[in-house]
């Protein structure tokens, strides 16, 4: 994803710079949250990263396509019509496929990192307790990207920016309330908010704080919706975008794996006493 430089509309890759700075914050917090926990081996964040990555990157485009269910059901309906031209191809491909979700892309690290975890016998709940408050440090890096590039932009609104150079065209010629700025400073908060639980309430049953994230971002990420402007591209069920339904599906998981988590934690407290 591209931004631009000033007025010149020289493309810059800023998506991709802010994704590399994200990172690297990522693994310098890393540094720190893994002593919580007795965590001795930090190569295996570096292992587990690249599974996540797979993961994430695979399964973010896949709830894209889901999102675009309607444009690729026209490819197949249309196809002699959309590919009777080379560029036309090449712009319905991309706008069916080529774009990501962040959910997607969630659950898609989440996946990839249980899984090396699982493979290599490694202890699951402590991993990921060091791991979750990298989650929203690196959406709020994402997030300053998205709107750099003028991606994910906001509703018409007196209160926001004009973009004139945006390679996303439905972003220029207008007044946009910074949805994105928003969510990069609530995710901020967020890593704050869960590093402090992390630090400070050691008897936290160990595997609570990723249920714990999935208890505070959806609801931030449902109202943020209400903010956006780019309808076309989030995919629409019903009344409701593809991230708020999610939203609703993860909030009342993460409430449920929370109070089975809780449970299990007082239940094996009560047996040991």
């Amino acid at each position: 994803m591209f931004g631009t430089v000033g007025n010149t509309g020289v493309p810059v890759p800023v998506y991709g710079i802010m994704t590399a700075l994200g990172i690297f914050a990522c693994f310098v917090m890393l540094k720190f949250t893994h002593r919580t926990r007795k965590i001795k081996e930090t190569i295996e964040y570096a292992y587990m990263g690249c599974w996540s990555a797979v993961g994430a990157f695979f399964l973010a485009h896949v709830f894209f396509t889901i999102a675009q269910y309607r444009k690729v059901i026209y490819l197949f309906t249309h196809g002699n019509e959309v590919f009777s031209d080379g560029k036309h191809i090449i712009m319905a491909l991309s706008d069916a496929f080529g774009g990501m979700v962040f959910y997607g892309g969630l659950v898609g690290a989440c996946a990839g990192g249980y899984f090396y975890l699982r493979r290599n016998h490694l202890d699951i709940y402590e991993y990921s307790d060091t791991v979750v408050p990298c989650i929203p440090l690196f959406h709020a890096f994402g997030r300053i990207g998205c709107f750099l590039a003028g991606c994910c932009y906001g509703i018409e609104s007196q209160f926001g920016f004009v973009y004139e150079h945006s390679l996303v065209e439905s972003a220029n010629g207008v007044r946009r309330f910074p949805v994105q700025l928003l969510e990069s400073g609530e995710n901020l908060v967020l890593c704050v908010v869960l590093c402090l639980l992390l630090y400070r309430c050691q008897h936290m049953p160990h595997g609570m704080l990723l249920w714990v994230y999935g208890i505070l971002y959806p609801p931030l990420r449902f109202v943020n919706e209400f903010l956006r402007g780019d309808n076309l591209e989030r995919g629409y069920f019903g009344i409701f975008s593809t991230s708020q339904w999610i939203s609703l599906i993860l909030f009342a998981v993460s409430l449920f794996m929370t109070g089975r988590t809780l449970k299990r934690h007082f239940s094996s407290v009560s047996c040991q006493q």
